[in-house]
């Protein structure tokens, strides 16, 4: 089988799984606390992921430059990287957490509902923690140990799911749902942290003189201030919209609520494509680096033009159903409907997301930080008038129009760098036609949609629509040859020579075995 090919399958299962677990707890959080609770808890979050941004953004600088020294040998270099890159994320999380429990007191000017402070405050060490957990992460993916690099991911969803399911049902759950959920957050990663620095340590990793942490820093200011930026988006967004929907004359705990529909329900299912297109960017992500290294351009081309087809076909995969039966998709999942309509009014956003999810690891991987930066400064400069001036307009879903504004702008941004870096974006026509497709798929999602809502339930309405446009997409793929289907089976499936090699590594390992026992019996 490729070892791409491999190496994405494996990626893409633990994080549709891990994805899956996420979505399933949401889904609970959503029935069994309530949309308001969830509000408080995103907003809350929202403000702790921008702080992570201060404390956890060398993962992607920390495994290029661990692959670097892998593929020289220099075991000692890559110590010594993941020392640095823990002790100056340790240091500065540490501080950032002193300093805001100092000023504790003050956060009421930050948060519009108050009663986020409290979760905000028990979530507050998940800084220090992760802090740890993420370049020991990245020393995994640098070295290209993608199951134990999408393992640990996947563990650490489920620490939390089960530390939350315990403490809200239990003792804990007198000091309110999402305080609890929060709880669950921070003592979840104790087990997270150990599990991933148990297999850091057994795979040969190792504690060493931090040496590189300037290098580490100088290169990571601009990945930092990309994550710094996009949080601070989500975070103002989680500020401002409750507010501006409250100075509109809506309830302070129902703007909470329906702000919780959005952040907690709705957006977690449009986000769904990243998880497949992400797994395709980390694997190639090391990749692109070492052909960039070598001046293989054409090969990158090559690579490029298969990730911007594939990332077309899952968008107008996902927009084609989500337009349609977003209302029954959030009836289905989360029994409530409001979430469902913004579902289907922020379908279209699918397409800029996917187009980012592949242009942003290419520009970071040739070295074009800067250009990643200046996108999600456009990105930003766009949302914030968004955010301002909407709510009074088109109510949360100025939420949809914010993001998606801010997405189509970045994505630019990084297609006209990478064209201009490349000599033309090859395949991208392919693409485009392909995305345009989704128009008629949609169209004919609401047609049969409208011909079953009537007589079935949200579930067979849900089968009976996909099923249809799933088949019709991959039948226009086929005949129009967009993708040729006996190359990807030739590419995918196990040939002779796997076979070979497996049962090769089989025959010598019963050897060994063998010679074991007689030396054994020798004794």
């Amino acid at each position: 089988m490729n070892n791409t090919l491999k190496s994405f399958s494996i990626v893409t299962v633990f994080s549709v799984l891990t994805r899956l677990m996420s979505f399933l707890f949401k889904i609970w959080m959503s029935r069994s606390l309530g949309a308001e609770t969830v509000g408080l808890y995103q907003i809350a979050l929202s403000v702790i992921l921008l702080l992570f941004s201060l404390t956890g953004s060398a993962g992607v600088v920390l495994s290029r430059k661990i692959a670097a020294a892998a593929a020289r040998g220099d075991t000692a270099r890559q110590n010594s990287l993941v020392t640095a890159a823990l002790a100056i994320g340790g240091g500065v999380s540490l501080g950032v957490l002193a300093l805001l429990y100092a000023c504790s007191p003050l956060l009421g000017h930050i948060f519009a509902d108050e009663r986020c402070i409290p979760i905000f405050l028990i979530m507050l060490p998940v800084l220090v923690t992760s802090s740890f957990y993420a370049p020991l992460r990245s020393w995994f993916w640098g070295r290209k140990k993608f199951v134990h690099f999408s393992a640990t991911e996947f563990a650490d969803e489920l620490f939390k799911i089960a530390f939350a399911l315990v403490i809200t049902g239990g003792a804990a759950a007198a000091i309110g749902g999402a305080q609890s959920v929060a709880l669950a957050l921070i003592l979840s990663d104790i087990p997270s942290v150990a599990l991933v620095a148990f297999l850091y340590f057994r795979s040969g990793g190792r504690l060493a003189r931090p040496r590189g942490g300037k290098e580490l820093v100088t290169a990571t200011l601009p990945l930092s201030a990309v994550r710094i930026l996009s949080s601070l988006s989500a975070s103002l967004t989680a500020l401002v919209i409750p507010s501006r929907l409250v100075a509109g004359g809506m309830d302070a705990a129902l703007a909470t609520a329906e702000y919780g529909r959005v952040a907690g329900m709705a957006l977690p299912l449009i986000m769904a494509p990243v998880t497949v297109i992400g797994a395709l960017s980390v694997v190639l992500t090391p990749d692109i680096a070492e052909l960039a290294a070598e001046g293989k351009y054409a090969e990158i081309r090559g690579k490029l033009q298969m990730s911007l087809l594939f990332a077309a076909i899952v968008a107008a995969a996902f927009f084609a159903v989500y337009a349609p039966l977003g209302t029954e998709l959030g009836i289905f999942f989360f029994g409530d409907a409001g979430a469902g309509e913004f579902v289907s009014a922020g379908a279209a956003m699918i397409f800029p997301l996917a187009l980012t999810q592949v242009t942003s690891p290419v520009l970071n991987s040739l070295g074009m930080e800067k250009v990643t930066l200046l996108g999600c400064v456009c990105g930003l400069v766009c949302t914030i008038p968004c955010i301002f001036l909407l709510p009074s307009v088109i109510g949360i879903y100025s939420v949809a129009a914010a993001s998606g504004i801010a997405l189509t702008v970045t994505a630019a941004v990084g297609s006209i760098a990478l064209a201009r870096r490349l000599g033309g974006l090859q395949g991208a026509g392919k693409a485009v036609i392909v995305c345009l497709f989704s128009l008629p798929l949609s169209l004919l999602g609401f047609l049969l949609r409208r011909l079953l809502s009537a007589c079935t339930g949200e579930f067979l309405t849900i089968l009976l629509v996909a099923l249809p446009i799933a088949g019709l997409l991959a039948a226009f793929l086929g005949v129009f040859g967009i993708v040729d289907i006996k190359a990807f089976f030739s590419m995918a499936l196990p040939s002779r020579a796997d076979f070979t090699s497996v049962l090769a590594k089989r025959k010598r390992h019963e050897r060994k075995r063998q010679r074991k026992r007689r030396v054994s019996s020798a004794c």
